[in-house]
């Protein structure tokens, strides 16, 4: 760690991601500048989010995360000579005097410290992993999963064999990545153990959170939803021993503590700076703090929401990086702003794709909107087209407006397009005539000739004009003894792919409806099935036309329901 000067223009705090972004872009928009960046850790400029797959082995090395698109590793000295501007390293930024404009940095190799002043400081000092609430034993087998160490102290005991078996403690987008992680390649036996009812609780519905733990345990990894961890002890040869309320103790030869991350924000909460609901820095739309010399960016911040207008905390490398150019435009003397988000999120799951954007029903419920929605389950591709594969999408919608509110989606298709392209949607306030208007790319190796966003509009439409659509979660046990569960499908698919529930099923192949109609009692409700649910609509419109006025469809099929 070297020093070449006491005072810079400007100064970057936190080093991974829109700290370094920040920098470079101011760089380049102001070439003269004295630009330094101080960065607490060793490593700079990684990709936090590849480390699962580092973990599992997907990715050869940790340095490869650090690599730029051309192969060269990220390192102070890169900095300095391509991109114009100093980075300390090591250097722990400890102290923030606002009214002299100076920090007070510690120099973690020798422990010594030292002043250094600013013009502008921009603070990107991340984000710390949740504290259990709950006593954990001090053990090199029971880590966190969000700093580097963590992923390469994993790989090393799985590449040697010392893991058999794992414990992964909290169901939301790192615990769903690293039972991938630690399941597929090394072959560990894998628990997860969510306190919340579901996977995912922040961002699916009930019913999308089944189909993702239905890939999980289809890939064998155990799943506990509903389950409260009360303490993790070593027993007597050191491995971990999870102590689980009203439930058996799991004994595991590591654990990952997975229970999400807050806002570091303690250096910036010292220096008096505004701290928001979610206990990250508040900015205004150009990525300043209360302080009009301090601009703040990354999982430090948080971020508004375009559809309720309230704060949220949303810690995603892709608002990093968008934050470190707004932040750079503006202290280039560029007005720039951010915008509110939609709440765009991605995540693999083993074999499954799954996405969501915008709000879930039930967040838009607790926000007090009119809501509805549709579920649909399509092939991304035509059925004709060999790498075709299904996806299963749920829209939420304003059923009096017409206004559309979120999209979630998993299968083992293309799912990013249609969240990408949602999200613009949301972003323009769009509705579902909006979408029924919408112009997709089409030819067979990409789409169907109508996209599933096209056919989720006319669902919705349906919808209003008297079609009623049952979600997968629905409980068959819970519709009634009046109930007919009609299936529409071929005698062959209803062989090979049975609907399992338990009370009869009435098999009406699709074709065979008109005439056969007869057999149905009108007097009864009647819930239709088919594969994926275009056939459902249609069994529904012939009986409709035929005078039954209770018909309700099974949305997304039996693909859906079976995922």
């Amino acid at each position: 760690m070297s020093m070449s000067h006491d005072h810079s223009d400007f100064v970057v705090i936190g080093g991974v991601a829109a700290g370094p972004k920040t920098a470079a872009t101011l760089a380049r928009r102001l070439p003269t500048a004295r630009i330094t960046l101080f960065q607490r850790e060793e490593r700079i400029s990684y990709g936090t989010c590849g480390m699962p797959y580092f973990a599992s082995g997907d990715v050869n090395s940790f340095e490869e995360l650090t690599h730029t698109s051309y192969g060269v590793p990220r390192t102070p000295s890169f900095f300095k000579r391509t991109k114009g501007f100093d980075v300390v390293t090591r250097a722990e930024v400890i102290n923030i005097d606002r009214t002299t404009k100076t920090l007070t940095v510690n120099n973690l190799e020798t422990g010594e410290t030292f002043e250094h002043g600013y013009g502008k400081l921009v603070l990107a000092t991340g984000s710390g992993p949740n504290v259990p609430p709950f006593p954990v034993a001090d053990s090199p087998a029971i880590r966190f999963f969000t700093r580097p160490d963590d992923a390469i102290a994993f790989r090393q005991m799985a590449q040697t064999g010392k893991i058999g078996s794992a414990l992964i403690v909290g169901g939301g987008f790192i615990g769903c990545e690293v039972a991938e992680a630690a399941g597929s390649l090394w072959g560990i036996e894998v628990t997860l153990v969510e306190m919340e009812p579901q996977l995912l609780p922040r961002v699916l519905d009930p019913e999308m959170a089944a189909m993702v733990r239905a890939e999980l345990i289809h890939q064998d990894v155990t799943v506990k939803t509903g389950t409260r961890i009360q303490g993790i002890e070593l027993d007597a040869d050191g491995n971990p021993v999870a102590k689980v309320k009203d439930g058996d103790d799991i004994c595991v030869d590591y654990v990952f503590l997975c229970m999400g991350v807050h806002p570091e924000v303690s250096l910036a909460a010292k220096a008096g700076l505004t701290i928001g609901t979610f206990g990250g820095l508040v900015v205004n739309k150009h990525m300043q703090t209360s302080d009009p010399d301090i601009y703040a960016g990354g999982d430090c911040v948080e971020s508004t929401h375009r559809l309720t207008g309230k704060p949220l905390y949303m810690p995603m490398g892709s608002l990093a990086n968008r934050h470190g150019r707004v932040i750079a435009e503006n202290l280039a003397g560029t007005p720039a702003c951010f915008p509110e988000v939609v709440g765009t999120f991605l995540v693999k799951v083993f074999n499954a794709n799954v996405g969501t954007v915008g709000l879930s029903e039930q967040a838009a419920r607790r926000d007090g909107l009119p809501v509805a929605s549709v579920w649909g389950t399509f092939p991304d591709k035509p059925d004709f087209y060999p790498e075709g594969q299904s996806v299963s999408l749920k829209m939420v919608y304003n059923p009096e407006t017409g206004d559309l509110l979120g999209l979630q989606a998993i299968g083992l298709g293309d799912i990013c397009r249609r969240i990408d392209v949602f999200a613009t949607f949301l972003h323009n306030r769009a509705t579902v005539e909006d979408l029924l208007d919408f112009e997709h790319g089409y030819a067979p190796p990409y789409s169907e000739a109508l996209d599933p966003l096209h056919h989720l509009a006319g669902m919705a439409r349906a919808r209003k004009a008297g079609m009623d659509f049952l979600s997968p979660g629905t409980e068959i046990a819970g519709l009634g003894e009046n109930v007919v569960l009609l299936d529409v499908r071929e005698n062959d698919e209803v062989a090979s792919e049975p609907w399992h529930v338990d009370r009869p099923v009435i098999n009406i192949p699709l074709d065979d409806l008109r005439e056969r109609a007869g057999e149905l009692d009108r007097d009864r409700e009647i819930v239709i099935i088919c594969k994926r649910g275009p056939r459902s609509y249609q069994a529904a419109l012939i009986l409709k036309s035929a005078g039954f006025s209770n018909v309700r469809v099974m949305g997304g099929g039996v693909t859906g329901l079976a995922y």
